[in-house]
């Protein structure tokens, strides 16, 4: 506040003392000169003079004291104002959560709130003899001058910003405060306030958040590490179910061929003992000897044809293409059919010959295969009466189906749900590995985006090959 009176209050006060000079003399010389014109004799002028002067004196006082009582009024209801004024402030700013601080533009605080000396830690004679410089670290100063510079002055307030203040005991916390610039009736500012807030809190959980997105992170790479670790080590276990399963489909087959071969050798052999014979007796001629030749080289031509046929049976195919339903069918039924006629198991087929389906043969032929040589394997180990195992290959709706059915009582309800689980079998150890259903289910439904499922009917199992259709995990109910 600038001390001693206005311009526009030194000018009235002139004027009025101009006037109550000009007013005086007036009054005195004309009332003189009156007086002297009306009165002639000297000692009675002279005693109405005196009388005029108390008359003005008392006239001027009684202005006077109107108007000395009437500026002490408008003083003391102006004192009032100001003082209800200061209360209602200094409520407000009591009263408020956050801090409250004014400066002049020097940087001196003019006033403050509790809030504001608590966060601070300072007496109250201490802070208010502090600038606002003094609270701000060093490093603040530079960027405050350009916020007042660039924002508060031209605008009269600032966006709300960031900084740091220092207590008294040295140490720094963060703060977020928002300053208004106060002008006077002339617009010039002389000035500022600021609501302050304390972050350190919000602070402290930002860091907190920050860590914990650190932690996020490095936990979501690890994962990302070992869920590629572990995807490269289920491919590995893939490739060794695969070739554990092809070693067992191959000991299968190895038995397959045995029986495949035995009754053609049989035949060669005997047909070997009877030229043995003949040639020895002389009872042999040309044209017999001929035809048992051609016989013989028929039965190793046979056997040589399924030899190819069991290698080509484990050539896996590059490429999907479409293939004949009925074919693969009787591939994998032509492989082990001699082994279903040693066990004097019947086989039956209904096989609609146009079906054709989109997927790879050979392994298709190995799903059939791996399906009939479990109902075979039932069959035997339970001994039952006329075995029979009856394979259809037909079409539904958009669906090549493939199912196989047998009559060895079906899979109990307990464990229908597991057959198709990895390294799970029914069978002892020595007869049966657990993988070949598995590795089934895996081909068809994700190889070939089929389906594989089984259910119990009435006498037996059934098995159900979809080429092609979606996703869905395998049940087992009852017909």
């Amino acid at each position: 506040m600038k001390s001693g009176l206005e311009k526009t209050d030194r000018y009235d006060l002139l004027k009025i003392i101009a006037i109550y000079a000009i007013f005086s003399c007036l009054w005195i010389y004309c009332s003189d000169t009156a007086l002297g014109l009306i009165i002639t004799d000297p000692a009675t002028l002279v005693h109405i003079s005196v009388f005029k002067g108390f008359f003005f004196v008392v006239i001027t006082g009684t202005l006077l004291y109107q108007l000395i009582s009437r500026y002490l009024l408008e003083s003391r209801q102006l004192k009032e104002g100001i003082k209800n004024r200061d209360i209602l402030f200094s409520f407000l700013y009591e009263g408020m959560m956050d801090a409250f601080a004014s400066v002049d533009m020097t940087g001196r605080i003019l006033q403050y709130n509790e809030v504001f000396r608590t966060m601070l830690g300072y007496e109250a004679e201490e802070l208010r003899s502090k600038t606002y410089e003094e609270l701000t670290p060093e490093k603040w100063h530079a960027m405050e001058l350009r916020i007042i510079e660039e924002q508060v002055i031209p605008r009269g307030y600032s966006d709300v910003y960031e900084k740091e203040y220092r207590r008294k005991d040295g140490t720094v916390f963060p703060i977020e405060l928002r300053t208004q610039l106060i002008r006077d009736d002339q617009g010039n500012p002389f000035a500022m306030w600021a609501i302050i807030h304390d972050i350190t809190e919000r602070k402290r959980v930002q860091d907190t958040l920050s860590q914990k997105s650190r932690q996020l992170e490095e936990l979501n790479q690890s994962l990302e590490k070992r869920v590629s670790e572990t995807i490269i080590e289920l491919r590995q276990r893939d490739q060794m179910l695969f070739q554990q399963s092809r070693l067992a489909a191959m000991g299968e087959m190895v038995n397959n061929i045995a029986h495949q071969w035995r009754q053609p050798l049989n035949n060669v052999g005997l047909i070997i003992q009877n030229l043995q014979i003949s040639q020895k007796s002389g009872e042999i001629s040309g044209e017999e000897f001929d035809r048992e030749v051609a016989d013989t080289m028929q039965l190793i031509h046979h056997m040589s044809a399924t030899i190819d046929d069991f290698r080509n049976f484990f050539r896996q195919d590059k490429e999907k293409h479409t293939f004949s339903v009925a074919k693969a069918v009787e591939l994998a039924v032509g492989l082990i059919d001699a082994t279903l006629k040693n066990g004097y198991i019947a086989t039956e087929l209904q096989l609609d010959t146009d079906v054709t389906a989109v997927g790879y043969k050979n392994e298709y032929s190995q799903v059939l295969l791996n399906i009939i040589n479990n109902a075979k394997d039932v069959l035997q180990e339970r001994r039952v009466d006329n075995p029979r195992i009856t394979i259809r290959a037909f079409r539904d709706n958009d669906l090549s189906v493939v199912t196989v059915r047998d009559n060895g009582g079906g899979i109990d309800e307990s464990i229908c749900n597991k057959i198709f689980d990895p390294y799970f079998t029914t069978k002892e150890p020595d007869k049966g590995t657990g993988i070949g259903l598995y590795m089934s289910k895996v081909i068809i439904e994700k190889n070939m985006n089929g389906r594989l499922t089984v259910l119990n009917h009435r006498d037996g199992a059934e098995f159900r090959v979809e080429l092609p259709a979606g996703f869905s995990p395998s049940v087992c109910q009852s017909d």
